[in-house]
């Protein structure tokens, strides 16, 4: 194998990355942030993304480096988590919501409370517990909008 041929760590991260991230697009608002999220959660770094209406969110790195499985893992449990509620293009406030936790207004003026996927997966839950939680609603995590959505933290 020539020197040429041999990728260092980024360089791997971007092949893998590549061959799952762009299913992710509309989750992540583009391509480009679809690709970035997935490294990012990878190497367990920050992700800043700026999302399609010029919004930006940050996902701050909730867990060490992830493996690629794992990855996948957590972004399909947050596209799904999403999409029970109609959201299939979310904005960067549904996308951190449903990472790292927090409420996120849907299209209809409903507010929703998410337990963030990122956040289970720190606490210990495994994949198959936090897959579960999307059939789960406790008491109030549903209500009516009454202003714009509030700024959120994961911290």
């Amino acid at each position: 194998m020539s020197p040429k041929s041999t990728p260092n760590k980024r360089g791997e991260s971007n092949i893998e990355a590549s061959r799952f991230a762009p299913g992710f697009a509309n989750l992540a608002g583009s391509r480009e942030n679809a690709l970035a999220l997935a490294i990012a959660l990878h190497e367990g770094m920050p992700a800043t993304l700026t999302m399609p209406a010029g919004e930006i969110v940050s996902i701050p790195p909730l867990l060490t480096a992830m493996s690629w499985k794992d990855v996948r893992m957590a972004l399909m449990l947050a596209r799904d988590a999403l999409q029970r509620y109609g959201i299939v293009h979310p904005t960067g406030a549904q996308l951190h919501a449903s990472l790292c936790a927090g409420e996120a207004a849907t299209s209809n003026g409903r507010v929703v409370g998410f337990r963030g996927v990122l956040r289970m997966r720190a606490e210990g839950l495994n994949w198959g517990r936090i897959a579960a939680e999307r059939f789960l609603r406790p008491e109030g995590t549903i209500r009516r909008a009454s202003k714009a959505p509030p700024e959120f933290a994961c911290a």
